[in-house]
């Protein structure tokens, strides 16, 4: 193999690995938004749980409260 066709392979192979490094990194980048979603989500249905729950437990307070005024 000739110098000059040496040189250009060495500096594909470099190319390369720097290509290889950052997929790496867009990976990683990724993984870290997936994961940040499915926490924000999590969290997103927590909060949908909480409400429901309390609006449950308002609207039977608001028939309690129904009932003892209809009883009177």
């Amino acid at each position: 193999m000739d110098n000059e066709t040496k040189k250009m392979f060495e500096m594909l192979m470099k190319k390369l690995d720097a290509m290889e490094a950052r997929q790496d990194e867009i990976f990683s980048v990724v993984k870290a938004i997936e994961h940040s979603n499915t926490t924000h989500k999590a969290e997103i249905d927590n909060i949908t749980y909480k409400v429901a729950h309390t609006e449950g437990t308002i609207n039977k307070i608001g028939n309690v409260i129904i009932e003892n005024r209809a009883i009177k």
